[in-house]
């Protein structure tokens, strides 16, 4: 039975490796052949298309070349040799590089068709053939007259030639005549052997016509050598590789390449009188087909063939019979020997599979009974087979493993409910501890908390809730309704049915939060605030109220609004307020058109106060004049004070009428209203200027402009009086010339033609520079180059208000200078007395400086002692906000005051800068000496430091060193200038 079945097995196999060979060895033949004949026609194919794109770019050359430039083109390059061949000259032959020619000149003399081929030739052969050959053999141009220019690697063809070179029967030229060649189709010539090169070669040519004549060819040499060493290196065991023509020659063959190279490269079959290869040739005609493979017709080969495009011919593989033959006899004794070796070990592993499939499960599954008998859990039998013995087995295995899923399902529930019961009692523990701070959290706020539920009910409130209604502290709110809870509150609300009818219709918004203010009766203001609270799914549970006693922040913002808009000394309306008012008129005037009257007016003589009875009797003075013009104006009037002893009535929907009333009786009252001072009694009188508009003025600058000029046209003509602005009386030179500065310095601010020069501060002791003092200049626009000394235009500044704008400029330059040289010393900086008014402007110092990171010790602030004492109280207000800045604190021009010693105890300056008017000549004066001396020992007495200014000689600068004085200034030690030296040895110190 074993060996019946190894011979039935082995029979099988052979005829199926029998019908396998008959298919798959023409499929191998043909792939075979097909990839040697497309290695074989890259070259052909390619020398087509080269031989084609020759020609074009020929015929483009000679059609666009200049007929006479050629001509004498072609005596340069050729030149006729002594055999009448005409040839390259022999200086410009270069074989490797450029083609050569010979040409026979025809009896008629050689014609400038020829000619301008030649040139335009050589170019082309010249530039393309070095990149044609390789992989071609040759490229080249044949001459109808008899002539040929070719290019060939290092092959010298014209020298060569000599008179008896001709190509007239070439089969180059023969192919391309018009006759023989109507269509001027591409043709490859037959097969030759070339001595020259010692190869078999093949040639494809394109003929060439010009100007509707054949003029010749253009070709290309390619080598088949290749091709037919490759059929010779075939073994016939292994089958013959042939290479036959589309008309039944023999290009290549292995066995017949004597005979070949005999018949000129290209051998009949039918000469040969061979019936294979007869029986080969009728297959590939009748077949008709590039590609193709089948059997002989007596059964003894295998042909496969392939078309070799270009030349036409076919790439042939014959394959013996036989060969298959020994090949089927090899693998039907390989088979036998596998049936041997795989039967026998076969045999063994079916004796093992039996063992495996029945006496194995069946023990497996009497011990997993006697387990399972026992109580225990047996290991799955898992047999994997569908038979009796398997299914058996399978319904163990799934009986077993639903009482081991049932026995662990129970013990995983009850771990489950173990861990649930853990976290649990977990939760529960942290969500007191929870509570327990929030509790306390809320409890320990100043803020009233009220939970709301969905229903209305107060569910939390803590006790700072029942401490801002005054509630006992046993009072229960939580579950009541929230209408309940706000009753109890009522009586202390000052509008109770607006406050719950604002918290009812707040408790329907359950998207947005509400706020809302509650007054109560005594004085105070709660904010209450409602927010809706939603679960973590987005439903509406409730609200939470915040309510916060905000009493004292109003009272706080009331109360910052009234030191911005108030006099700190009068408790009058101040300059700000003053220009709001103002604005605020003219904005309604655009609209509503109404009138408006101004009244300007300040005290006569009021600095006589300050200096002979002190600042406390001037502040003294300035608040009785306040109280007693409070009394004066009407409900609708606004009085301010504007800084010193600067007044001003606004009266907006009045006449001109009602304005001279009322300077009457502001004139008078002022005049008869007695001052006590120090056992005396003083009385003042006041100078008043009005401007009506729009009578007088269009805009506010006018008004105001108006309205001090009027005042000055009061105090002008004797004082304690008042005016009403005229326009005949406003051609003064100096009102003239005040609005013109006025409308320069702001021309000045906007197109930046302020400027700072600096001045040297030195120490007396050593001469060391210790600050730099910037000084403002103005660049005339009227004559560049020239500046305007601040003498010119300060004062116009101080009295328009632009002198704030202008302290603002010189605030950020010099801190921007700071920033920028961070080794430069400090910088003095001069303020006006107006300046006094801006209670903002310490703060923008300090902003200033913080921006630009530059130390507050480097920014010295001075102040003239005289507009110091003219307004002390705000003077000293301002200066100790500069203190708090950082920023040390000069006291310019000490000693113009009648009491200059008396005021700095009010006035904390760390600098005293002693006024030159007792520098000058001061080794001349000996009352300046005394008085000199006198301000520097109090100076140091109260730990300051003293400034002499205006020191102009070496005498005085002796003097000040024995008086002890700190530092001095003046020309004696430099000048003012922009380019002052300190910024040049600034950068020097800062290069590396």
């Amino acid at each position: 039975m074993f060996l019946a079945l190894l011979l039935l097995l082995s029979a099988l196999g052979y005829l199926a490796m029998r019908m396998a060979v008959d298919r798959i060895v023409p499929m191998v033949a043909r792939h075979a052949v097909e990839l040697r004949a497309d290695a074989s026609e890259g070259l052909f194919l390619q020398a087509e298309q080269s031989v084609q794109r020759l020609q074009q770019d020929l015929l483009r050359r000679l059609s666009q070349a200049d007929h006479d430039a050629t001509l004498a083109r072609f005596d340069a390059l050729f030149a006729r040799s002594a055999d009448g061949l005409w040839r390259l000259r022999p200086e410009l032959v270069d074989a490797q590089h450029a083609p050569t020619l010979y040409l026979h000149q025809p009896p008629q003399g050689l014609s400038d068709s020829a000619r301008l081929r030649a040139v335009a030739a050589y170019d082309l052969l010249r530039e393309q053939g070095p990149a044609l050959a390789p992989p071609f053999f040759s490229v080249y141009m044949d001459f109808v007259e008899d002539g040929l220019m070719v290019y060939a690697r290092g092959i010298d063809w014209g020298s060569s030639a000599d008179a008896a070179a001709t190509n007239t029967g070439y089969p180059t030229m023969q192919g391309s005549e018009p006759r023989r060649n109507p269509q001027r189709k591409v043709f490859w010539t037959p097969v030759y052997f070339d001595r020259q090169a010692a190869t078999w070669m093949v040639s494809v040519i394109k003929p060439l016509d010009w100007h509707g004549q054949w003029v010749g060819t253009i070709g290309h040499d390619v080598s088949v050598q290749t091709l037919i060493d490759r059929t010779a290196a075939s073994h016939a065991d292994e089958g013959v590789q042939l290479v036959m023509s589309a008309e039944g020659d023999l290009i290549a063959h292995p066995q017949l390449a004597r005979r070949i190279a005999a018949a000129d490269g290209q051998l009949k079959i039918a000469t040969l009188r061979d019936p294979m290869l007869d029986q080969v040739q009728r297959m590939v005609a009748s077949a008709g087909t590039d590609t193709g493979a089948g059997r002989t017709a007596d059964g003894s080969q295998w042909v496969a063939w392939s078309k070799i495009h270009g030349p036409g011919w076919f790439q042939i593989y014959l394959l013996p019979q036989s060969r298959i033959n020994h090949l089927l006899m090899w693998g039907l004794g390989a088979l036998f020997c596998i049936g041997i070796a795989g039967l026998l070990p076969a045999m063994w592993l079916l004796r093992r599979r039996v063992h495996r499939l029945f006496a194995v499960p069946l023990k497996r599954l009497a011990v997993a009974v006697d387990e399972l008998g026992q109580g225990g859990e047996p290991r799955p039998i898992a047999m994997g087979s569908r038979d009796e013995l398997g299914r058996l087995a399978d319904a163990f295995d799934d009986m077993v493993e639903e009482l081991v899923q049932q026995r662990a399902l129970q013990f995983a529930h009850a771990q489950a409910l173990q861990t649930e019961v853990d976290e649990r009692r977990q939760f529960m523990t942290r969500l007191e501890e929870e509570r327990a701070r929030l509790l306390a959290l809320l409890g320990a706020m100043n803020l009233g908390i009220v939970f709301v539920s969905s229903g209305n009910r107060v569910t939390y409130c803590n006790a700072a809730f029942l401490s801002i209604w005054e509630l006992p502290a046993g009072t229960t709110v939580v579950g009541r309704s929230t209408r309940e809870a706000l009753e109890i509150a009522r009586r202390l609300m000052v509008d109770p049915q607006s406050v719950l009818a604002h918290l009812e219709d707040s408790l329907t918004d359950q998207q947005r939060p509400r706020q809302m203010e509650i007054r109560l009766f005594d004085d105070r203001i709660l904010m209450h605030n409602s927010y809706p609270v939603h679960d973590g799914h987005g439903h509406f549970i409730g609200q939470l109220w915040v309510q916060e006693d905000v009493t004292r922040e109003r009272q706080t913002e009331a109360q910052l609004t009234r030191l911005a808009e108030h006099d700190a000394l009068t408790a009058l309306y101040n300059r700000h307020r003053f220009g709001d008012e103002l604005a605020r008129f003219f904005h309604d005037a655009e609209r509503i058109p109404a009138q408006a009257a101004l009244l300007f007016f300040d005290l006569d003589e009021f600095k006589y106060i300050n200096d002979t009875f002190g600042h406390r009797a001037g502040d003294a003075v300035l608040n009785r004049v306040a109280i007693e013009l409070r009394t004066l104006v009407r409900a609708g009037d606004i009085l301010f004070r504007l800084g010193g002893d600067e007044f001003a009535v606004l009266m907006p929907h009045a006449s001109q009428d009602d304005a001279e009333h009322l300077a009457e009786r502001i004139v008078r009252r002022i005049s008869q209203t007695p001052m006590a001072m120090q056992d005396q009694t003083v009385r003042l009188t006041a100078s008043l200027g009005i401007a009506h508009y729009p009578t007088h003025a269009g805009n506010a600058e006018e008004l105001v402009a108006h309205a001090d000029t009027a005042m000055y046209q009061a105090k002008h003509t004797g004082k304690n009086r008042w005016k009403v602005y005229r326009i005949d009386r406003d051609t003064s030179r100096e009102m003239a010339g005040r609005l013109a500065w006025n409308d320069r310095i702001a021309r000045a601010l906007e197109n930046g033609h302020l400027q700072l020069h600096f001045q040297g501060v030195y120490r007396a002791g050593n001469g060391h520079l210790a600050h730099l003092e910037a000084l403002l200049r103005m660049k005339d626009e009227a004559a560049p180059g020239q500046l305007i000394m601040p003498g010119q235009f300060i004062d116009q500044a101080e009295k328009s208000g632009k002198i704030l704008e202008i302290d603002r400029w010189v605030i950020n330059e010099a801190i921007r200078l700071l920033a920028a040289h961070p080794h430069l010393p400090a910088m003095a900086i001069n303020i006006s007395g107006r300046s006094f008014d801006d209670p903002d402007l310490p703060a923008y110092i300090t902003a200033q400086l913080q921006r630009q990171h530059v130390s507050p010790k480097r920014l010295l602030v001075e102040l003239t002692e005289t507009s110091a004492v003219s307004d002390m109280g705000d003077a000293a207000r301002f200066i100790a906000a500069l203190r708090r800045t950082g920023c040390p604190i000069c006291l310019d021009d000490f000693g113009t005051g009648f009491a200059s010693f008396a005021y700095l105890k009010h006035l904390q300056a760390d600098i005293l800068k002693i006024d030159g008017m007792f520098i000058r000549d001061l080794p001349l004066e000996r009352d300046n000496q005394v008085f000199v001396r006198a301000i520097i020992e109090v100076a140091h007495g109260m730990g300051k430091q003293a400034v002499a200014e205006f020191v102009e000689d070496g005498k005085t600068l002796l003097m000040l060193r024995e008086m002890g004085v700190d530092m001095v200034q003046g020309y004696h030690l430099d000048r003012p200038k922009a380019d002052h030296p300190a910024f040049r040895l600034q950068a020097s110190a800062q290069r590396p």
